[in-house]
């Protein structure tokens, strides 16, 4: 039997709106993000998708994500796994700096390996598909960078990543994993 995951990346914040380098950093949602994550919402309303179980990364930016989807009514777990990937030196600054838009994917041995990101999200996703029964559909509300890894792990190594308040819709039936859809119901707005 089917389960059903909906991944989510928070709305835009104010690091995002500056270009600055955000993993483990936390910034607030910005107003413009606050309107991305109420279209996400929009979106699952208009399209009768309840869910039964909803699980958050513990960064501020992805809880206020949730609840803001959820309308503030519906218990969900916070999970350390699902946290953002740490960048070390370059947290906090201009997106310009990171190595990779130079072709030099890990200068920094502080920063995370990014198959120990995705080895997080695997365990992360382990935890929550664990809590979630055959035929019932859950909430996961994480970061761009650590969702992208995931999908293209499991389900399209071609997936281009998240936009701020995405959606991907995976079935998951035992190892098997699919993603049913990607939408960007945001997408309608000027973007900053």
């Amino acid at each position: 039997m089917t389960k059903t995951l909906y991944l989510v990346r928070h709305g835009q914040t104010y690091f995002n709106y500056y270009h600055k380098v955000q993993g483990r950093c936390d910034s607030p949602l910005t107003e413009m993000g606050i309107r991305q994550v109420e279209m996400a919402r929009d979106y699952f309303q208009k399209h009768d998708v309840h869910f039964d179980k909803a699980f958050s990364s513990t960064q501020e930016r992805a809880c206020d994500t949730l609840e803001i989807i959820t309308d503030h009514k519906m218990p969900y777990k916070r999970l350390k796994d699902l946290r953002e990937q740490c960048y070390g030196i370059f947290e906090g600054q201009d997106e310009f700096l990171l190595p990779w838009n130079y072709n030099n994917p890990n200068v920094d041995p502080t920063m995370e390996k990014d198959e120990d990101v995705v080895g997080r999200m695997h365990r992360a996703i382990t935890q929550i598909l664990k809590g979630v029964n055959d035929g019932e559909t859950a909430l996961v509300v994480g970061h761009g960078d650590i969702l992208a890894k995931y999908v293209r792990d499991v389900a399209d190594p071609n997936f281009a990543g998240f936009a701020n308040a995405s959606i991907v819709k995976l079935s998951v039936d035992g190892k098997n994993v699919h993603l049913d859809t990607y939408v960007r119901p945001a997408e309608s707005l000027k973007q900053i």
